[in-house]
């Protein structure tokens, strides 16, 4: 299957937009100047045992890209059969004075389902990136099934986060998620004036600030709905003009 693939290019004052995808496919909902916002919609249900998304996004110097997702994802799988897990990996490249925001929906792994997932990001001087990323084990009843989730972000100095969650919805473990079903993060990475969503501590959530120019905030819960970080605007429409700034 072919990977689905967001490339903004700078020209001149404007910025042009190459867009291709089949399990996810990527939509452009409206460019302004060096601003371009995408959805990213479902080509059909996902994700059954055996499939495998990738995502590719590059955005170019001084261009800047908002991500939507149209609907949350399900993870399905096969009740009494182990297989292979579904497959989800998200890739973004940032070129100097870049910025993306990704208003992610939640991620659901059922009872049946296993999930392996990673968001890679790397960084050039001035760009910056802002992700939400809800991951939620089981729908309403359920516990969930098997869960592993990587997060890698480097900035020309070298690596900024590296971190590793693996989980199992029916073998909770203390001092990882215990028995919360929910967790809900906002991830900030890259230059701090273009990363001023997460300001403000939120009563209910853990801030972690990284050594250089980075912050996540994280909620941990039973309810999605419950999370205190659908108060944070992730793909924040203010950020248009910001990267022109310091262009």
């Amino acid at each position: 299957m072919n990977p689905t693939v967001v490339d903004v290019i700078p020209r001149g004052e404007e910025a042009s937009c190459s867009l291709s995808g089949e399990l996810v496919v990527p939509r452009l909902v409206r460019r302004h100047g060096r601003s371009v916002e995408v959805a990213l919609v479902a080509g059909r249900a996902m994700l059954l045992p055996g499939d495998e998304v990738h995502i590719r996004v590059a955005v170019g110097a001084g261009c800047t890209l908002h991500l939507i997702d149209i609907g949350g994802l399900v993870v399905y799988g096969r009740p009494d059969e182990i297989g292979d897990p579904s497959q989800w990996h998200a890739r973004i490249d940032l070129a100097p004075r870049a910025h993306v925001t990704w208003e992610g929906l939640p991620t659901v792994i059922t009872d049946a389902g296993s999930l392996a997932r990673s968001l890679t990001i790397t960084l050039a001087d001035q760009s910056s990136a802002v992700v939400r990323e809800t991951l939620v084990l089981g729908r309403t009843g359920e516990r969930g099934g098997r869960l592993t989730a990587d997060t890698d972000v480097s900035d020309p100095i070298g690596p900024l986060v590296r971190e590793t969650l693996e989980v199992r919805g029916d073998a909770p473990v203390p001092g990882i998620l215990g028995r919360n079903r929910v967790m809900d993060s906002i991830l900030a990475v890259g230059d701090p004036t273009l990363t001023s969503a997460l300001t403000t501590d939120l009563p209910g959530t853990t801030r972690l600030e990284f050594e250089r120019a980075g912050t996540a905030v994280r909620y941990l819960g039973d309810a999605a709905h419950d999370s205190p970080l659908d108060d944070v605007r992730v793909g924040t429409r203010r950020l248009d003009a910001e990267p022109h700034r310091a262009a």
